[in-house]
């Protein structure tokens, strides 16, 4: 399916519908380790810009608004976009800070000019910071980092064409029907699809930011491996309640298919064991595209063990 015409999905449609979602998006704020910034910033020679210790949405919106007027502004907003994102954790928040450091007058204008085309050219503003030949311009951070920077350079735009993308959005599409998306590393032009779609989507359900639907997006996400390629036979397990992560390899899967088949040869007064072989058996000979063997209604003693008992999978 082209991702032009991705309908919208009808659990975002039934997220949407469950509650003030616009305020629940403005009044979020996180609580960050502040002492551990004003240490390692200074570390490095660079001020302190973080805004305190609990940073929230409406304070990285007003740092967004001047980060475009300088390059010192535009790293005042990465420094409190990665804290809000990272809270008390600080996972590579060093690693970032000496890259910054190292090339601090280049990166700060790039940071700038990406913020600014942020506001009409999402996917420009994307190839700054991640070009499609080559790495992350910045060490350390990659979409799932700069494009919330690139978000909050909006300033709080209702319509404001760059959302942030993470491995959850891009699960919530790939489940929509963008089958050809990336897990985890987008090009620009990736990018520039997924605004227009976020856009699209927000005009069909009447929702007054694109913000909103991106969180929503994150709420309806399957978990991580669910669309992994053994289980394209069933592609809405991740909604039962006792899904668990993959994945088995195929030779595992056979490896039980066979011991299912032996047990249910064992058992052959068992209609309880025959009827559970028969229902997993076939989930577990799909998965495999058949390569298994035909899966019988019953199993007798000749057909189990020779087929099965001996062989090598």
């Amino acid at each position: 399916m082209n991702p032009s015409q991705l309908a919208v999905p009808d659990d975002l449609i039934d997220w949407l519908a469950d509650g003030d979602r616009a305020t629940e998006l403005l009044t979020d704020s996180v609580l960050v380790d502040q002492q551990w910034w004003i240490d390692h910033l200074a570390e490095f020679d660079m001020p302190n810009t973080l805004h305190g210790s609990k940073i929230s949405r409406g304070d990285l919106f007003a740092l967004g608004a001047v980060a475009g007027e300088s390059a010192e502004d535009a790293i005042a907003l990465l420094w409190n976009v990665v804290a809000f994102c990272l809270g008390r954790q600080n996972a590579d928040g060093k690693k970032r800070i000496a890259a910054v450091a190292a090339d601090r007058k280049r990166l700060g204008r790039l940071l700038q000019e990406a913020a600014l085309a942020s506001r009409d050219d999402p996917g420009a503003a994307y190839a700054m910071l991640r070009p499609d030949k080559g790495g992350n311009t910045i060490e350390k951070l990659g979409p799932a980092g700069f494009t919330w920077y690139l978000y909050f350079a909006g300033a709080g735009d209702p319509k404001h064409p760059s959302p942030v993308l993470e491995a959850k959005v891009g699960r919530s599409l790939r489940r929509a029907g963008w089958k050809g998306l990336r897990d985890g590393v987008w090009t620009a032009a990736d990018y520039l699809t997924y605004s227009r779609i976020v856009d699209r989507w927000r005009t069909e359900t009447g929702i007054d930011r694109n913000d909103v639907i991106v969180r929503g997006l994150f709420a309806i996400s399957p978990p991580s491996g669910w669309d992994h390629p053994w289980q394209a036979w069933e592609r809405q397990t991740w909604e039962k309640a006792n899904w668990v992560r993959g994945p088995l390899s195929t030779d595992d899967l056979r490896i039980i298919h066979r011991w299912l088949c032996t047990l249910s040869a064992l058992a052959p007064r068992s209609a309880e064991a025959q009827l559970e072989f028969r229902q997993l058996g076939h989930k577990i000979s799909q998965a495999l595209n058949g390569e298994v063997s035909e899966i019988y209604d019953g199993f007798d003693e000749d057909r189990v063990y020779g087929s099965y008992i001996g062989r090598r999978i």
